[in-house]
């Protein structure tokens, strides 16, 4: 290769580097970014397949932030303990590899996908402040020869990048754990002032993610969803206990007054800038297709889809859980309730979706626990 050549094929690496540093430093979907890069690395290298690896610090195991190519699908929800296999071992020794031969290593365990057979493999630690927080891996440099010294740097220059925007990841899911954290304490320390209701606010979380996963909602707009759910009763704080701690049915004064936590709890949420985009879901999540609902009788074409997500999952947990003027209804009551009221009380889209679950037995917090943990895992895009 000439000089000349060798320069130009220089000046375009570093322009590839620049060009991802700045997406990475500007865009809100990290995941679509690094994605991106991986794509870049590939044809830098002419490699087959490529992987982001992220690593657990509490579980010590690595697991996929990205992982494009043919095996992606059987291999995405793997997770590897630190020190085991080329991945763990990079992840552990802190040293970038290269391994021509797989098949000859002795950490080297097969392929899980029977269509894609692993030759030769590239493995770059990603490190930030000095500490290994994760793996950038390629596979297969096509053409039938192996990785190159000239691949591994190229790689390592990369490395640095992804490591940064993988670390900004890392802790700003960490801020974000802990105020869900925080805000369900808060939510949970009004609910048990109110001594019928313990493990509402959870329930409705779950239940309305559920929901919102089986309407097919996008991973932002289920994260608001799980947000407005565990806010939805915060206006409770405000109901006197008297009214709230009531061992018998409202009557309509105290009825009214009960009806102002949608309102009260709007107001409260509405002034923090950030969490103003929740107040339909706060405010709205008693209301009804038909008007008949409140604070605002509100009807059809009025009624956002986040509170009609979470006035499904609020009434669904009300009538299966005991009140002291009622004994709740089963499961199968409950369901046969709802679709009896899509279309006047209820979004008949969200009924639906809540039937479809409700009859394959997927109506279940064990199936909203794991919708949770799916959008934990998927970090915020910040």
């Amino acid at each position: 290769m000439s000089e000349t050549s060798d320069l130009q094929r220089r000046l375009l690496e570093h322009e590839v580097l620049l060009e991802m540093g700045v997406e990475l430093a500007s865009t809100l979907d990290l995941a679509r970014v690094l994605s991106l890069a991986l794509q870049k690395a590939e044809e830098l290298c002419h490699a087959e397949s490529s992987s982001i690896w992220e690593l657990d610090d509490e579980r010590r195991e690595l697991f996929f932030r990205v992982v494009r190519g043919r095996a992606a699908g059987e291999i995405q929800s793997l997770r590897v303990p630190l020190g085991r296999g080329i991945v763990g071992s990079v992840a552990r020794s802190g040293r970038a590899e290269i391994v021509n031969e797989v098949q000859d290593d002795p950490r080297w365990s097969g392929d899980r996908d029977s269509h894609f057979t692993t030759r030769n493999i590239l493995t770059v630690p990603l490190i930030a402040r000095g500490s290994v927080i994760g793996v950038l891996q390629l596979l297969n440099r096509s053409g039938g020869e192996g990785f190159t010294a000239d691949d591994l740097r190229r790689m390592q220059l990369f490395a640095g990048i992804l490591a940064a925007a993988v670390a900004n990841a890392r802790l700003y899911s960490d801020q974000k754990r802990t105020f869900l954290e925080m805000v369900t304490a808060l939510s949970e320390a009004i609910e048990k002032r109110d001594p019928y209701t313990g493990g509402h606010v959870r329930r409705v979380v779950t239940y309305s993610v559920l929901l919102g996963q089986e309407i097919g909602l996008d991973v932002e707009e289920l994260e608001e969803l799980r947000l407005a759910a565990i806010l939805h009763d915060i206006g409770k704080i405000a109901v006197p206990d008297q009214i709230l701690q009531k061992p018998a049915r409202l009557d309509a004064g105290e009825l009214q007054v009960m009806e102002r936590h949608t309102v009260d709890g709007a107001e409260l949420v509405g002034r923090i800038r950030g969490l103003r985009h929740l107040v339909p879901g706060i405010r709205s999540h008693h209301e009804r297709l038909d008007g008949k609902g409140y604070p605002d009788h509100l009807t059809d074409e009025q009624l956002a889809k986040i509170p009609r997500i979470i006035g499904v999952a609020d009434t669904f947990d009300a009538m299966t859980t005991d009140r002291p003027y009622r004994r709740a209804l089963t499961p199968a009551a409950a369901a046969e309730e709802i679709a009896r009221l899509a279309g006047s009380q209820f979004c008949p889209v969200v009924a639906a979706a809540f039937g479809r679950l409700y009859a394959r037995d997927a109506f279940t917090l064990e199936q909203g626990e794991r919708v949770l943990a799916s959008l934990s895992a998927l970090v915020p895009q910040g």
